[in-house]
């Protein structure tokens, strides 16, 4: 019987041996390409130096991000990786994944450090605090949970969605957190009492993704309703709704500055935004299929997009150009 670990590697070599028989379009040159099926997210490290992905392949793929080439393979996952994310030394990141678990990974080794366990359901986004000691998660279980990064003790769980929870991420000081729901709402939560600050209200279906600006003073939106909108977090009213999406948008996240946004959907574009004007600056095309994760580069000339055809691509966000990988220099 075949392994569970090789089972993804051993798709990705028959989807890639069919692909050649009938003569399919394969991935461009310029993609980041290993994943055997959707690639649910991608993030970028604090140095800008790597990827990592998460994929309905079951494994987190960390990635050099200049030679596009795949350095490490993580695969401990029972089920779809749904989000991963970087903790700030870098060396560390921690997976959601639908097999109800999180995941502490070291990725100098691939080791599995930790395995967080409490959601009854789909573990659909994780988000961790700025010094790297707390961690929070939301699941199709309509929770959000607060767990100790380095024991793995769940220390509380936050209730009041109605609908399956798809994205958390934390307020600068890590003492509120923000969180995007199927319940057409996104709630504000002080972490430490578990209590719900806020509501905000406006989307006409469901809130895929939210991200905080770097200063923590608004919030992005993504939804099923074809719009990313901006709130302001200190008086929690919606500044702007940002339109040109044709269909679905499942993301959405700021550059480093806070000045733009970059989303992505069901039109298989990503779009740049200037948030002082409302104004789409660009768009990114290329993707074959629908956009499930954005990301920015730390220092915001470039931009990364994952999604349903199972590559990520690289943009130069300033000409709205695909980044091909740079050649690797021979080994000694």
């Amino acid at each position: 019987m075949t392994d569970r670990k090789d089972r993804p590697a051993i798709a990705g070599r028959l989807a890639l041996a069919f692909a050649l028989a009938v003569g399919l379009a394969l991935p461009a040159r310029g993609e980041l390409v290993g994943h055997g099926a959707i690639v649910n997210v991608v993030t970028v490290s604090p140095d800008g130096a790597q990827a990592l992905t998460g994929s309905w392949d079951y494994t987190v793929r960390l990635w050099d991000i200049k030679t596009h080439r795949e350095l490490r393979v993580l695969n401990e996952h029972r089920a779809s990786v749904n989000d991963v994310v970087f903790l700030p030394d870098g060396q560390r990141a921690i997976s959601a994944s639908w097999d109800t678990t999180l995941k502490l990974w070291d990725l100098r080794n691939g080791a599995v450090l930790r395995t967080y366990e409490g959601h009854a359901s789909n573990v659909s986004g994780v988000a961790v605090s700025v010094d790297g000691k707390t961690a929070i998660s939301g699941g199709w279980d309509r929770t959000v949970r607060v767990w100790d990064v380095e024991t793995g003790t769940q220390l509380k769980v936050l209730e009041g969605h109605n609908a399956n929870v798809m994205s958390v991420a934390f307020l600068p000081g890590d003492k509120r957190a923000i969180s995007a729901s199927y319940d057409l709402t996104l709630k504000v939560w002080d972490v430490e009492s578990g209590t719900v600050v806020n509501t905000l209200t406006g989307h006409a279906n469901s809130v895929n993704s939210v991200a905080v600006s770097p200063d923590g003073r608004r919030a992005l939106s993504a939804s099923t309703d074809g719009t990313v909108r901006l709130w302001d977090l200190a008086t929690f009213k919606e500044l702007t709704v940002l339109e040109g999406h044709a269909g679905f948008v499942i993301t959405a996240e700021f550059s480093p500055d806070g000045k733009y946004a970059l989303s992505g959907g069901g039109d298989r574009t990503a779009r740049l935004w200037d948030l002082a004007t409302g104004r789409e600056l660009r768009t990114f095309s290329g993707h074959r299929k629908p956009i499930w994760s954005v990301a920015f580069t730390p220092d915001g000339k470039h931009a990364l997009s994952a999604g349903y055809d199972e590559g990520v691509k690289i943009w130069d966000v300033e000409t709205g150009r695909e980044i091909t990988a740079a050649t690797p220099k021979p080994a000694n």
